[in-house]
């Protein structure tokens, strides 16, 4: 009877869910979030939570958290906020368990190459994940002038909060899409999930919980000497990745499919599927040449 009764009441709210979706720019990319409701009035704080993620966790806004950190854990432990503690924790974990093939002290040859330059041997002495000090929600830098960089984690953290946010306030079906870095929530009505084109191979995969991030150098690259040079770092050589790989992620979190589609690439596929299937077993893994 019970069963009956909540299946009519589905059928009634799924008649009155109308499809929403809304674009901004964040993260310096743009963000898409897709939802089943009543109304869209979920989407602005998703939205706005976003925001707030941003202006921690950036390290191109010279005011963010996470930069004014890195300009002051050198000389002693800076206390910072739960979201960026919570990122630095998961990042410093895939760190140890890829051996360092993800980590996030990799800002300086960043920067560097964000300017069309590779990285000389006084910059990546300033990259290592074991001069990261985290304890008692503070940061500690071994090193001066040390740069945290999380283009490889935040967005995929920020999918994740936006679709708590989104079913605190009562929608549960919902898909944030952060560029590459993908959190779905329930399927749409009458569906089994969302379906997602993923890149390598142009795969259609069906995601439902759970979420989904690519890796690879279809866009973004750097040719110098006649070599193509990935965005893609690895960090013992301070160097972006020459062989072309593409790997895409699904996973329960943003949080861990958004870093292990780096540290895979890194790694290689196959000492890559390895060490996700170690310490990440229910993570699926596709690997493509662009």
């Amino acid at each position: 009877m019970w069963k009956k009764i909540a299946s009519i009441a589905l059928i009634a709210w799924c008649a009155r869910a109308e499809r929403f979706e809304a674009a901004e720019a964040h993260m310096g990319t743009l963000v898409r979030i897709t939802i089943y409701a009543e109304n869209d009035s979920a989407i602005q704080p998703a939205f706005a939570r976003i925001a707030e993620l941003d202006q921690e966790l950036s390290d191109y806004k010279p005011d963010s958290e996470l930069n004014r950190v890195c300009r002051a854990a050198h000389a002693r432990p800076v206390r910072v906020s739960g979201d960026l503690y919570r990122v630095l924790e998961a990042a410093q974990k895939l760190a140890a368990r890829s051996g360092g093939a993800f980590d996030v002290t990799i800002g300086p040859v960043t920067h560097l190459w964000r300017e069309g330059k590779l990285a000389d041997p006084q910059t990546l002495a300033r990259v290592g994940w074991r001069n990261l000090v985290l304890r008692d929600h503070s940061v500690f830098l071994k090193l001066e002038r040390m740069q945290l960089d999380l283009g490889g984690i935040a967005k995929g953290y920020a999918a994740d909060e936006a679709l708590k946010i989104l079913a605190a306030l009562g929608v549960k079906r919902a898909l944030v899409a952060v560029s590459g870095d993908i959190a779905a929530g329930d399927a749409p009505p009458g569906k089994s999930g969302w379906t997602i084109r993923s890149d390598p191979g142009g795969r259609l995969l069906s995601l439902r919980n759970a979420a989904v991030s690519t890796s690879g150098d279809t866009e973004q690259f750097l040719e110098s000497g006649g070599k193509r040079y990935s965005h893609i770092i690895d960090p013992k050589t301070g160097l972006g990745l020459t062989d072309r790989i593409a790997v895409t992620v699904v996973a329960r979190r943003g949080l861990d499919a958004d870093p292990l589609a780096t540290a895979i690439s890194v790694l290689g596929e196959a000492r890559g599927r390895a060490m996700a299937a170690r310490y990440y077993p229910g993570a699926k893994v596709f690997v493509a040449a662009p």
